[in-house]
């Protein structure tokens, strides 16, 4: 069974590019944490910080990356990137030579740096007839985001399931079957304005009832809200013991 079928791994967590890591317990709950370098941001030296989380650092859109730029993310000393706007195969396969001379040049093994792509975040990519197969084998999930794509095509960001636009309907399919395609994970990125327990618990239902692997969080506080709408649903279906 794909991994996109069922909600099996930790969730990714989304941070600024100069936040500090978290906690344990929330670094202990998270697949990998996500720093946003795009806008200019700069990239931070997580090389120096003691953490057993993987570390990703947020870039793109593919065509305005440089060397410069990527020899700058291999310094930082992180496990892999995630790629902006990514509309289909050869922005992955650009990604692939760009980090493979960044990895030569820095003296990394070739293939060192994983790669996570928002994906059906654009109109582009939700209407690609290109299989995502195959296109590389650091390429390891997509990450939906609902906002994004809402911004890029004109429409309303729903706050609700039920009321989501044909448009955030056929992005979420998009990125699901293209990662069961690929055989990879898919993450769900959740609203930022979900903000309680019962929200949380509720888009993250939402999500696995999609075919999503595990929702993305845009904050520490989301993580742990994560784990307590999980310990409540276990205790629910155990019934209280």
């Amino acid at each position: 069974m794909s991994v996109n079928r069922q909600q099996t791994i930790k969730p990714l967590l989304y941070l600024p590019a100069t936040a500090p890591l978290p906690e344990a317990d929330i670094l202990g709950a998270v697949q990998g944490i996500v720093f946003d370098a795009t806008g200019g941001n700069g990239v931070r030296d997580l090389a120096s910080e003691i953490t057993t989380t993987r570390c990703f650092i947020r870039i793109g859109p593919v065509e305005n990356l440089t060397e410069v730029d990527l020899d700058g993310v291999l310094a930082s000393g992180i496990d892999g990137v995630v790629l902006t706007e990514c509309h289909g195969p050869a922005d992955i396969q650009k990604l692939d030579v760009l980090l493979r001379v960044a990895e030569a040049i820095a003296g990394s093994a070739a293939g060192s740096l994983a790669v996570l792509a928002e994906y059906a975040t654009t109109p582009q990519s939700v209407l690609s007839p290109h299989s995502l197969k195959g296109a590389s084998p650091r390429l390891k999930g997509f990450v939906f985001s609902a906002a994004l794509l809402a911004e890029s095509a004109g429409c309303a960001v729903p706050s609700e399931e039920k009321d989501a636009a044909p448009v955030i309907v056929a992005g979420r399919a998009a990125a699901v079957l293209r990662a069961s395609e690929a055989g990879v994970a898919a993450y769900d990125m959740l609203p930022g304005d979900a903000d309680t327990e019962a929200a949380v618990r509720r888009y993250c239902a939402a999500s696995a009832r999609n075919g999503f692997s595990a929702v993305a969080a845009q904050s520490p506080q989301q993580i742990a809200l994560i784990g307590a709408a999980s310990l409540s649903s276990q205790t629910s279906a155990g019934g209280g013991r």
